[in-house]
């Protein structure tokens, strides 16, 4: 399927890289990589049909990656660089700096540009948007976030949970979506970790809503969830734990993922009782 440039401007702020190579005898041009598991290569293949470059492997088939060097890398940049979020400020202050530099002749000229690059990355710019664009959060999400559920063992609910993973570089991503749905962001290990409760059916609603028909990646989980928002509650704990993990790993032999979710959807009881309403029931068949 055809991937637009928001997506692929927010899959290259998550799970995508831009750099700078620099040569002696030569000048500096960009280097554009995006990486992903085998079985969903589309998303890397979408980058090299609209920009070239080539499809390598690696982990023994398990990963595939597209690549593309000089025209093709700033050609991308240049086309994605106004719908990216976290890496706007560098690819545009980094297409300025390569315009201005100099055929670099010596190994000094080469550390020494190296090391603007390097300074660039530590330059937060402003905020390009105030909200998350449907089709960029997907490819966003799909690049760096995932779908969890836990069970409470007294209830028998479900509690399922969006999160996303970025390095702290990178955080304007992670805000962004904050400040749009709610949730909290803190720091796990190196990383920041952002993540929001979807139990209360109007939220997985407001936020499932906004993006999952867009996604590539995840698009049965959250097809499946926002059907049980739908549906009115998340109590068939069990269910929809197993009926996710399921998803997550089938999901790339799926022809029509939101069609499936849709099948699973039905297989969900909406009907269990609130525990406040099996204890009312177990208080009254007491009093006879």
């Amino acid at each position: 399927m055809p991937l637009s440039d928001k997506y692929m401007a927010g899959f290259l702020d998550a799970d995508g890289s831009i750099g700078v190579r620099c040569r002696i005898g030569a000048r500096p041009d960009f280097v554009v990589e995006v990486a992903q598991r085998a079985v969903y290569r589309e998303v890397p293949e979408a980058y090299t049909a609209n920009f070239g470059g080539y499809l390598r492997e690696r982990m023994n088939g398990k990963y595939v990656y597209a690549a593309m060097r000089g025209g093709m890398a700033r050609k991308c940049v240049e086309r994605l660089k106004g719908y990216l979020v976290c890496k706007h400020a560098f690819a545009a202050s980094a297409l300025k700096l390569v315009d201005e530099a100099p055929v670099l002749q010596t190994e000094q000229s080469v550390l020494t540009f190296r090391k603007k690059v390097s300074d660039l990355r530590k330059v937060e710019g402003p905020r390009t948007v105030n909200y998350p664009p449907r089709k960029w959060l997907a490819g966003y999400f799909d690049g760096d976030g995932c779908f969890t559920v836990k069970v409470c063992y007294k209830t028998g609910y479900a509690y399922p949970t969006a999160s996303i993973l970025a390095a702290p570089q990178y955080r304007a991503g992670v805000d962004l979506v904050a400040k749009a749905f709610g949730g909290a962001v803190c720091q796990v290990g190196d990383n920041l970790l952002w993540q929001l409760q979807l139990s209360q059916p109007s939220k997985a609603k407001e936020f499932l809503g906004h993006f999952a028909h867009h996604l590539v990646i995840k698009r049965a989980q959250a097809a499946f969830l926002l059907g049980c928002a739908v549906g009115g509650n998340f109590r068939d704990g069990n269910a929809i734990r197993e009926h996710v993990i399921a998803l997550n790993s089938q999901q790339h032999r799926l022809s029509d993922p939101t069609g499936h979710a849709a099948d699973l959807v039905r297989g969900v009881s909406f009907d269990i009782p609130t525990k406040w309403t099996r204890n009312a029931l177990k208080r009254q068949s007491n009093l006879y």
